[in-house]
């Protein structure tokens, strides 16, 4: 018989959000908000605290191969080194006062950043060196948005309703999870406008910057890295429900009725665990196949879901409804701890010795986290292009 499952709780100075590791033996870098700022923590496998570093509030945290630890801080990239010293601080030229940094990620000799604005005056992407220079910066363009299922009508006339005519966004932000991805030689942006959730994902070429495609406007839904320069696009919501893979050139070479968190294994197979607006939940645990067709796994309860992370066994490990789950590549789910109470959404870190890494809340309207281990027999985390949500431990989804 496997050894139990157990649940730790690792106390941390703060609510943890961001997670990244450099690796699986650790430590983990969690960052964690507080009413006076923000704090930088590094725990080790066994929970203790290795240090911890006051900074500014921020997002998005990446480390790089160097092993320095990266975040946002509004307008700036900030480096923590991987013993706790401060690094280097970027803040990139010629930003608008409305422009946001929504993402980055980290390539050789430099970053890939995404710049929203709200208000809405355009959206761009830019490359930098190592020391912030730029390299190119490319405005993208966004037509009058519009999809089918946001309808008007006339007050008292329910037989006027229509599709709401083009509208110009109010705002355009970086959508938060996979908002900038890169696989190759190509890098996709997603943007959406905030009073709507309707958005759309740009693909560029990495080295040059030229704009290549533009996906229609829709709901925006998760997104993944599918092989090299292609990708798994979500939309979700407006009635809409559909995962589709768009190759290099922007065609939708395969689509599914479906839309989650995907994991594609260095085999190649593609799971979802689904997320819907919709209670009771009809999400599931499914394969996507080639020839687009599906295998349906059982109806997952509930509404939140942490995670999922992909194991070298096959195994996915994810937290929803109360329960740290499994499911096997048949898609059967197994629960391995049970914490009543307790939901959350962001990602999922599979370390050495089977050991997870996650933060869970028990209360939204608060808005506390708190971090949590679990200790499983679950082998080490898969090689494929997409084992987990970011592409990897260090949050860094280069492939």
């Amino acid at each position: 018989m496997p050894p139990a499952t157990t649940l730790e709780r690792v106390h941390l100075p703060g609510n943890a959000t961001s997670l990244a590791a450099a690796g699986g033996e650790g430590p983990v870098y969690a960052l964690c908000g507080r009413p006076d700022g923000g704090l930088l923590c590094a725990v080790d496998l066994d929970g203790a605290l290795r240090w911890s570093r006051e900074v500014v509030w921020g997002a998005d945290l990446r480390v790089a191969p160097d092993g320095g630890i990266w975040f946002t801080d509004r307008r700036v990239l900030c480096e923590v080194g991987p013993d706790g010293t401060p690094g280097r601080r970027i803040e990139p030229d010629g930003a608008l006062p409305e422009e946001m940094l929504g993402a980055f990620v980290i390539l050789d000799g430099g970053f890939l950043v995404a710049w929203g604005s709200q208000p809405y005056r355009g959206v761009r992407v830019e490359r930098l060196d190592g020391e912030g220079k730029r390299r190119w910066s490319t405005e993208l363009p966004v037509p009058g948005l519009s999809y089918r299922g946001v309808v008007e009508m006339r007050i008292g006339d329910p037989q006027s309703m229509r599709p709401m005519r083009p509208w110009t966004p109010t705002s355009m932000l970086v959508e938060g999870r996979e908002g900038l991805l890169v696989s190759g030689d190509r890098a996709l942006a997603t943007f959406f406008d905030s009073s709507s959730g309707i958005g759309l994902s740009h693909c560029l070429d990495v080295g040059t910057g030229e704009h290549l495609w533009t996906t229609p406007p829709m709901p925006t839904g998760d997104r993944a890295i599918a092989g090299p320069g292609s990708f798994y696009i979500g939309a979700q919501g407006y009635d809409a429900f559909e995962m589709s893979l768009y190759d290099r050139d922007g065609r939708v070479v395969l689509q599914w009725p479906s839309h989650g968190r995907p994991l594609v294994s260095s085999r190649g197979r593609t799971r979802v665990i689904e997320l819907e607006n919709v209670l009771p939940s009809r999400s599931r645990v499914r394969r996507l196949h080639r020839d687009a067709s599906m295998t349906d796994g059982p109806v997952l309860p509930g509404y939140y879901t942490v995670g999922p992370v992909l194991s070298s066994d096959g195994r996915a490990a994810f937290f929803r409804d109360g329960r740290l789950q499994t499911v096997d590549p048949d898609l059967n789910v197994r629960t391995l701890h049970t914490a009543e109470g307790w939901e959350g959404t962001g990602r999922m870190l599979l370390l050495d010795g089977g050991l997870l890494a996650f933060t869970l809340t028990q209360d939204w309207k608060v808005g506390s986290s708190r971090f949590f281990f679990a200790r499983t027999d679950l082998a080490p985390i898969d090689t494929g292009v997409w084992p987990c949500g970011e592409g990897n431990l260090q949050g860094n989804p280069v492939r």
